[in-house]
């Protein structure tokens, strides 16, 4: 038994690296749901998000604060949303898996410059330990998470059109 000293390494690798090695492959599962329920994710945000800025432009249709909002699909991974005014905003959100991306700037009145004073959010993938996905806030104090497109949407509107 020349080589017990095998034995004893191999036992200690399993006692040492079977916490590293299961949340590695955890960390591994976590990422392919991720990455395939967040394009659905994204998808259905993103209807939402359609949905509700023209129910903003529908309710607002003939009132002096009513103003050209454009909402532009402009791949499976990006939209771009504008308003001329009250308020103006140009918008652009983007899925990069696994985050999605606001890109804005904005004012009270008309028109600004979209080149100025742009902010950015990011909103990362989740997955919690029962594998559902979720969006939350990175780089937040309090970062909020959303359980569904439709809470992302609401909060991506209300970030826009509140003035």
């Amino acid at each position: 038994m020349g080589n017990e000293w095998v034995a004893d390494l191999a036992q200690d690798i399993r006692q040492k690296g079977h916490e590293a090695a299961e949340n590695y492959g955890r960390s591994q599962h976590q990422a392919e749901i991720a990455t395939t329920q967040g394009k659905p994710f994204f998808t259905a945000f993103v209807l939402r998000l359609e949905e509700d800025v023209n129910e903003i432009k529908r309710e607002l249709q003939g009132d002096v604060t009513s103003s050209d909002t454009l909402f532009q699909t402009i791949g499976l991974a990006e939209v771009k949303i504008t308003r001329n005014g009250f308020p103006w905003f140009d918008a652009r959100i983007t899925h990069q898996d696994p985050i999605i991306i606001l890109d804005y700037a904005k004012t009270l009145g008309v028109a600004g410059d979209p080149a100025l004073d742009r902010k950015v959010c990011h909103f990362t993938f989740q997955v919690a330990g029962d594998d559902t996905l979720s969006a939350q806030e990175s780089f937040a104090d309090n970062p909020r998470r959303f359980h569904q497109p439709e809470e992302l949407a609401r909060h991506i509107v209300e970030l826009l059109f509140k003035m």
